[in-house]
């Protein structure tokens, strides 16, 4: 009987040692360990284990706290501010042409206008516009000669296929060089009217150069013409020009 009562003394002294420990275990992880274990002298009462002690997960002031960040990222962001007023602005071309504005007439006045001060530029359209007709005479020219030449080329390769045939009669032969020869003189007229054309297309370039647009610019204008008002004007009158070849050309086709 004594045996048994100290058999139990000893188990509930053990219990009684292995409670704090547990308890320290399935705390909440913020204490010091297992804090006060035993308490008050009351095994398993009032002790601290487990309890809210300052751990190194403490909330101090520390880098990660709430707050901290977005003052860092705030100290150290430079704010850029745009000069505004050193940007240019842009010129208004028109106010800058004067009297150039008149450029941009129907093609109309550009053919029949009788107006001094119009009288340069009327000319520099009318001469651009037959450079450009003439220009086109003389690639459809060089057309003609390749494909004059190409015939001759096609003829001569077809006598020398009938020559190594031993079937082909001298009369065939001499029919062929019959057409040889008369292509030959198509060749000719071919290459003359090409290069003709050629020497019309680089004699009507004269007075459509950029001096002779630049001195048309300046008889008809009354404010000074720079880089960027003869850019202007060279975009307006390239399609006058345009339009002008193509009333010349109409006139000159029966």
């Amino acid at each position: 009987m004594t045996n048994r009562k100290t058999l139990f003394a000893a188990l509930a002294a053990l219990a009684l040692l292995a409670s704090p420990a547990l308890a320290g275990a399935g705390g909440n992880g913020h204490g010091n360990g297992g804090g006060n274990a035993g308490g008050n002298g009351n095994g398993g009462g009032n002790g601290n284990a487990g309890g809210n002690g300052k751990s190194g997960a403490s909330h101090g002031k520390s880098a990660s706290a709430p707050g901290k960040v977005a003052k860092t990222e705030t100290d150290t962001t430079t704010d850029i501010t745009v000069n505004t007023k050193s940007v240019p602005k842009d010129k208004n071309i028109h106010a800058k042409l004067g009297r150039l504005n008149s450029l941009q007439r129907n093609i109309n006045a550009y053919m029949n206008s009788k107006s001094k001060k119009f009288a340069a530029i009327q000319a520099f359209v009318t001469q651009s516009a037959k450079a450009q007709n003439a220009e086109a005479a003389a690639a459809e020219a060089d057309l003609a000669a390749d494909a004059a030449q190409a015939e001759l080329d096609g003829l001569k390769a077809d006598l020398t296929t009938l020559q190594a045939d031993p079937s082909a009669t001298p009369a065939q032969i001499q029919a062929l060089n019959d057409q040889i020869t008369a292509q030959q003189d198509v060749v000719d007229a071919a290459d003359a009217k090409a290069a003709q054309a050629e020497a019309d297309a680089t004699a009507a370039t004269v007075g459509t150069d950029p001096a002779s647009l630049n001195a048309a610019l300046t008889d008809m204008a009354n404010k000074p013409v720079d880089a960027d008002v003869t850019a202007w004007a060279e975009g307006v009158l390239a399609d006058k020009i345009d339009q002008a070849a193509a009333a010349l050309q109409a006139e000159a086709t029966p």
